[in-house]
């Protein structure tokens, strides 16, 4: 199974899986770290224990973080640098968790990253009005 981890800035990453469970039930293997008040350091310890948690059959991990560029990001894009079985996407929003949750059993790594991606940026919408 693919492990999903969603880290983020405050409790955002706890809410979209409050929010998943409600909608599909219990999500295993998906889990959340705020990295508030951490240092990078620290960041980069938590998210490593999550990554090299045991799975009894690990197909690869997908991190999910909050912004590009933030502490969250570059962690993350370390981790991932030095192992090929991390992937590493963006701007995480409900539409991105959904995608992961339902699509990661019939979905290879890489296929699912981008389909993560792209569910993550059509999810993104105006609704125009008439004015």
């Amino acid at each position: 199974m693919i492990r999903g981890i969603i880290i983020a800035h405050g409790h955002i990453g706890e809410a979209f899986i409050d929010a998943v469970n409600s909608i599909v039930g219990e999500c295993v293997e998906l889990y959340s770290l705020s990295v508030s008040d951490m240092s990078a350091a620290d960041i980069r310890d938590r998210l490593l224990a999550l990554v090299n948690a045991p799975l009894t059959e690990k197909k690869g991990i997908v991190i999910m973080a909050c912004l590009k560029g933030g502490s969250s990001w570059n962690v993350a894009a370390s981790i991932a640098a030095e192992n090929d079985r991390v992937r590493v996407l963006s701007g995480v929003n409900l539409s991105m968790v959904l995608a992961f949750l339902t699509k990661r059993k019939t979905m290879e790594l890489d296929e699912l990253t981008a389909e993560i991606r792209k569910r993550g940026q059509t999810g993104v919408d105006m609704l125009k009005s008439g004015l």
